[in-house]
């Protein structure tokens, strides 16, 4: 499955939404953000992901014409696997 989100930057924060999804969530940083938008889609599929559903997940800015030299329009793509977690250990 392909998720796309959608990112702006406002106020001093990255924000992203998920087209088509109830999945919001934003970052004081790039990293942040990317990180917030990887969980959030982990905890959203959850179920998906462990029936073996892999989700690529797609950013595009909300408005390309908002990109500038200092606040570049930002563009990644990853896939979601599940990754259990018990007692402070990380297992996938």
């Amino acid at each position: 499955m392909i998720v796309e989100f959608k990112t702006y930057f406002c106020d001093g924060w990255w924000g992203a939404h998920a087209t088509g999804h109830s999945i919001y969530t934003q970052g004081k940083t790039v990293g942040d953000l990317i990180d917030n938008i990887l969980e959030a889609a982990e905890l959203h599929f959850e179920e998906a992901i462990k029936e073996g559903e892999l989700i690529t997940i797609i950013t595009a800015p909300e408005s390309p014409a908002d990109a500038t030299a200092d606040m570049p329009a930002v563009r990644f793509e990853y896939r979601v696997d599940l990754i259990a977690r018990t007692g402070g250990c990380w297992r996938a």
